[in-house]
């Protein structure tokens, strides 16, 4: 019988563990090279409007495109151009509360809400905080349990953060997933994120309204009242004031000078960058509808009877939903038509 040469499993065995650690090495190196984060320039890069964020933030506009969260297909993202055109599905997942800016988009993942879990290995976190590029690839996790309200300023992402233990609580990452620290033990919403100062209304000990500087620090009350569903928009803070039953006031940024814009009892609403108009629903039983608001001559009109909720501006629209959320609409603000908004669904 022919010898076995035994010398040579030893050298085959040293080479293949050789080639295992260099492989291993390249993975880990490629890993590296491609979750690597170009940082925003820009301080006040923001993600979306404080009023979209407040109503769900299922539409976002970054430059000429619109990422949004597609009804039609279970909540995927998808993204399309400002003429409603050149629709391209960027993810299975089930988001909300979409932020993008430049090459990035930051979204809440929900999965636990679908019966499908969406693609490869980070597929199962069902939950949590998540960066993906504009092109649909490079899929990261910064958070994995579930997260609500997420408000991108910066490089820094603002977010209610959830453990079981704890419950929500406002924390703060940076975009590349390098710090993620609490700023507050209150499950604030960080609707309003602007200047360095985040303004909210308090959750657990009262309704006022409050200012933070965006580390967490030198916490003030700005004002005293009954309040929720606080947004920033152009040089004023917007709230529902409960104790008015939930009329639509708004204050200076210091908390002087309240005025009530809306009567109504209100569920939701939104206001346009330049605060020229106010779009609302009253929910008072009687007057139910979609209204706008001219800020500038004060006259109101209703758009639509009935009920509908999650109120997103975005370039030259109005994208709203039933109550239920079943049903997307799509108003054309230069003649107030609106459709129903059903994108075809892209496998």
């Amino acid at each position: 019988m022919p010898q076995t040469n035994r010398a040579s499993h030893p050298i085959r065995n040293t080479v293949i563990t050789v080639l295992i650690i260099v492989a291993f090495i390249g993975l880990f190196i490629y890993s590296q090279l491609h979750n690597q984060v170009t940082l925003y320039d820009d301080p006040n890069t923001e993600g979306n409007t404080s009023g979209n964020l407040l109503n769900g933030g299922y539409f976002c506009l970054s430059d000429d495109t619109i990422y949004f969260s597609n009804s039609n297909d279970d909540n995927a993202l998808y993204s399309m151009d400002t003429k409603l055109e050149k629709l391209k599905k960027l993810s299975s997942d089930k988001v909300s509360y979409i932020n993008a800016a430049g090459k990035y988009v930051f979204y809440t993942r929900r999965n636990d809400q679908k019966s499908s879990t969406g693609e490869g290995l980070l597929s199962l976190s069902t939950t949590g905080l998540f960066r993906i590029t504009n092109d649909g690839k490079n899929l990261y996790k910064i958070y994995d349990d579930p997260t609500q309200v997420v408000n991108l300023h910066g490089n820094f992402i603002y977010y209610q953060h959830y453990d079981k233990k704890e419950g929500l609580q406002l924390y703060s990452a940076k975009i590349d997933g390098s710090s993620d620290d609490q700023l507050s033990e209150e499950a604030i919403a960080p609707f309003a994120v602007e200047d360095g100062l985040i303004y909210y209304t308090g959750w657990d000990t009262d309704h006022m309204i409050h200012s933070m500087n965006i580390n967490g620090s030198e916490k003030n009350i700005i004002y005293d009242g009954n309040c929720t569903s606080l947004i920033k928009a152009g040089s004023h803070l917007y709230f529902m004031d409960m104790q008015q039953n939930y009329a639509l006031v708004r204050i200076n940024p210091d908390g002087s000078e309240p005025e009530t814009l809306v009567s109504n009892r209100i569920a939701t609403y939104n206001v346009d960058k330049t605060e020229s108009t106010i779009y609302y629903q009253v929910d008072d039983g009687k007057n139910n509808g979609l209204y706008r608001l001219d800020l500038e001559n004060n006259e109101t009109q209703l758009l639509a009877a009935g009920d509908y909720n999650y109120l997103h501006l975005i370039s030259n629209y109005l994208f709203y939903k039933s109550y239920n959320g079943d049903t997307t609409y799509v108003m054309d603000l230069a003649t107030e038509q609106s459709q129903t908004f059903s994108p075809k669904t892209k496998k």
